[in-house]
């Protein structure tokens, strides 16, 4: 996909922090997020890419095209990152079987080497911290899909915290994430023009593997979805 001037410059806007630095993963997708009806939304944006080879222009066209991110990152994320390899096996069975593109995106889109820097980061400097999570809310109103893929309990809790007033959760009292999961989708979300997003829960992406076997039930809901 080619970015358009302006697409360029709002994606610049959810990339750099202050300082005109990318300290930002927004989203990765291959293709055009708006014609994406599903986020796989995780926690934070893990690993933190940190190649010699990165400048802003090459990252934001990245961000759309999977071919260009997987030549100049993918080899880096993919040994830091069980989740992130996990991540990707699913995003793939989603359009094989699904037959549509899913965007990878994070309930805060800081970029961080792990949980521990995330943390620190929350703690030492907490306007980088909240503009992360104010870019994930920005990107739901912007590309209005129609399914929120949650993984992992942090991402569950982050997400509730976050859309208190604008989510109907239908087991607001669950918080066992392999339950939610059973449920399949657990609570819709109200975006601020009126479009609903229905939200679904599932283990960490860490868990997946290659095949997601241990995720079959999980699949198998959503396929009923696609319908």
């Amino acid at each position: 996909m080619a970015v358009s001037a302006g697409f360029y410059k709002k994606i610049k806007a959810w990339v750099t922090d202050g300082d005109a630095q990318l300290a930002f993963r927004p989203f990765q997708v291959d293709g055009n997020p708006y014609k994406s009806k599903m986020l796989v939304v995780g926690a934070f944006a893990t690993p933190k890419i940190e190649s010699d080879t990165t400048d802003e222009r090459v990252y934001i066209e990245a961000l759309v095209n999977a071919q260009l991110f997987e030549e100049m990152y993918g080899f880096e994320m993919r040994q830091k990152s069980r989740e992130y390899l996990g991540t990707l096996h699913f995003i793939e069975w989603i359009k094989e079987e699904l037959n549509t593109c899913a965007t990878i995106t994070y309930m805060n889109v800081l970029q961080a080497r792990d949980a521990k820097e995330f943390k620190l980061t929350h703690k030492e400097n907490l306007a980088l911290y909240s503009r992360g999570q104010e870019v994930f809310g920005e990107i739901v109103e912007e590309f209005q899909p129609e399914f929120i893929v949650l993984h992992g309990t942090e991402a569950v809790q982050q997400f509730r915290t976050h859309f208190a007033e604008q989510l109907a959760d239908y087991y607001s009292q669950v918080n066992k994430v392999q339950q939610l999961e059973e449920y399949g989708v657990f609570g819709e979300l109200h975006c601020k023009n009126g479009h609903i997003v229905k939200v679904l829960a599932c283990r960490s992406m860490s868990y997946y593997g290659k095949e997601g076997k241990a995720f079959q039930q999980f699949k198998e809901k959503l396929k009923s979805l696609y319908k």
